[in-house]
């Protein structure tokens, strides 16, 4: 029994030590769902500056607005994410359009759809699927729209997610990675806490022993940090293109996150031990 009490709080350690190390990685990384990482990124790089319409999906059709490119990008990565995230149900791209640049795109798009085969179905739900063989593209395009209730209203304002195929498909599948991720992080947060109760219960030391474990991964994270991604970042070629730019810039972030996580629980860690001497100080 004696030799059990001793080998319990053991493997507890070593899964709470495991754990806050994962979620150190998962939560610093969890920052790229969020917009703010893109913006400081694209201002530091000129990204905002270097793109025009005819380079971003959907683009030909846009009519750019007076808030210039920059609201653009930025409209699409909050919503992108935010759907992503799981924050909003659907994915909301909605801009100006130049209705007759519209119009070619979609009879452009509707002549790349295939032509049915003998008895099957043209449509998949609202989604087209096939072109019947006495249609011309453009009338299949009339029935495309009147089935799926798509106007362009008078302000010319379209949500242009639906029409880019954006709503559904591989980013639906991404979404749900994304909030599965969400729910992990989370349950591993309540994991950890289970497991720091459990130790405190049952540790005569009550939290020095869960405020070492915090302490040994607060420490494990920070050298991890330190050690590894300054060989990445200057691993990465010294050119000034984008992508270069940008990935040391996003690799700077995690890093920064990593470093701030692993202050915070190595603090939680001191504060544990040295309210383990008090408490024992008081049972005694």
């Amino acid at each position: 029994m004696s030799a059990g009490k001793k080998i319990l709080p053991i493997a507890i350690s070593i899964v709470l030590v495991i754990s806050l190390f994962v979620l150190g990685i998962l939560w610093s990384s969890y920052t790229f769902l969020y917009p703010e990482v893109y913006k400081e990124t694209f201002e530091k790089t000129n990204f905002y500056d270097s793109v025009t319409l005819s380079q971003i999906p959907g683009g030909d059709f846009i009519t750019l607005p007076e808030y210039g490119m920059k609201g653009i990008l930025d409209n699409f990565i909050e919503s992108t994410l935010s759907y992503l995230r799981g924050d909003s149900e659907n994915l909301n791209l909605t801009f100006e359009v130049d209705s007759e640049k519209l119009d070619d795109f979609l009879l452009k798009e509707s002549q790349k759809i295939r032509i049915c085969n003998v008895g099957e179905e043209p449509f998949l739900g609202k989604k087209p699927n096939c072109r019947p063989p006495e249609l011309n593209a453009s009338e299949y395009l009339e029935e495309i729209l009147e089935k799926n209730n798509f106007t362009v209203p008078e302000n010319k304002r379209v949500n242009i997610a639906g029409l880019l195929g954006f709503d559904g498909g591989n980013i639906s599948k991404i979404r749900n990675y994304t909030i599965a991720y969400k729910y992990l992080l989370y349950g591993l947060g309540i994991f950890i806490l289970v497991l720091s109760l459990i130790i405190f219960f049952i540790s005569e030391t009550k939290t020095r022993w869960a405020g070492i474990d915090f302490l040994i991964s607060g420490a494990l994270v920070f050298s991890m940090g330190f050690l590894a991604f300054p060989l990445i970042i200057q691993s990465l070629s010294s050119g000034i293109g984008f992508i270069e730019s940008a990935s040391k810039n996003f690799l700077e972030i995690l890093y920064s996150r990593l470093t701030i996580y692993s202050i915070a629980i190595g603090g939680i860690g001191i504060v544990g031990i040295a309210l383990s001497f008090f408490i024992n100080k008081k049972t005694k």
